[in-house]
């Protein structure tokens, strides 16, 4: 009984955790992110959002900016059905990902704000352990996007 009684206590506060407010059904029209990496690779770009890339079905949103895997640099945010938050750059062959999980230690700080046509949030992932696949190499890396999307 008293296992019953702490998991009912537990379950709102878990709740409560969500990294960012409820994004409905949408398809995106215009936007752009800001990107910022510091330490073993350096990006400094504003990339235009990928349109045909960008969606969200009112439970899992990606917003593309740029094109994944490609030479110039990109950028993928990500809001999940569970709650998390995933921020990726990449450049050719490099690549980070960081996020906001929740009932874990976030890896980035910052926050989404949703509105009915727009969505604009800025994270900061300090620390972040990155790929080079070209010379096969792990770094270390701070990142900083900051990313409008409207719909």
């Amino acid at each position: 009984m008293l296992a019953l009684v702490a998991a009912a206590v537990v379950s709102p506060a878990v709740a409560q955790e969500q990294a960012y407010p409820p994004i409905s059904a949408r398809q995106f029209t215009a936007g752009s992110i800001e990107v910022r990496v510091t330490g073993s690779q350096t990006i400094d770009e504003t990339i235009p959002i990928n349109v045909p890339a960008s969606i969200g079905d009112g439970e899992v949103t990606w917003l593309q900016y740029g094109a994944s895997g490609s030479e110039s640099p990109n950028s993928l945010i990500t809001y999940t059905q569970t709650g998390e938050v995933g921020v990726s750059v990449g450049k050719g062959k490099f690549t980070v990902t960081a996020g906001v999980t929740p009932s874990e230690k976030p890896q980035c700080e910052g926050k989404t704000e949703v509105l009915p046509t727009l969505i604009t949030g800025k994270y900061t992932c300090r620390g972040i352990t990155s790929y080079d696949g070209a010379t096969g190499t792990m770094g270390k890396v701070d990142v900083v996007v900051a990313f409008r999307a409207t719909s």
